[in-house]
């Protein structure tokens, strides 16, 4: 069965679910560094939601702080400053 390829929005979506998993991920590790436990499962999956963020945006550089203002809300953004 062919699946229908994602909007720009579903996109935009996917991508922001992304970025706030990641970002409580982050937090989870420092936790468990300070208390010497095992990480190794965190850091799989920080590394997976990394290459999915990557597929989004086409390699595109996302930062949280200027995601309504990035490329992936406005493309036309990206491309006047490049």
């Amino acid at each position: 069965m062919n699946q229908q390829p994602l909007t720009y929005y579903e996109k935009l979506e996917n991508t922001y679910v992304l970025m706030e998993t990641r970002n409580m991920l982050q937090i989870k590790l420092e936790q468990l560094k300070a208390t010497n436990e095992s990480t190794k499962l965190i850091e799989e999956d920080l590394q997976k939601i990394e290459k999915e963020i990557e597929e989004y945006t086409e390699g595109a550089p996302v930062n949280e702080s200027d995601l309504i203002t990035s490329s992936l809300f406005n493309p036309a953004i990206f491309e006047e400053e490049n």
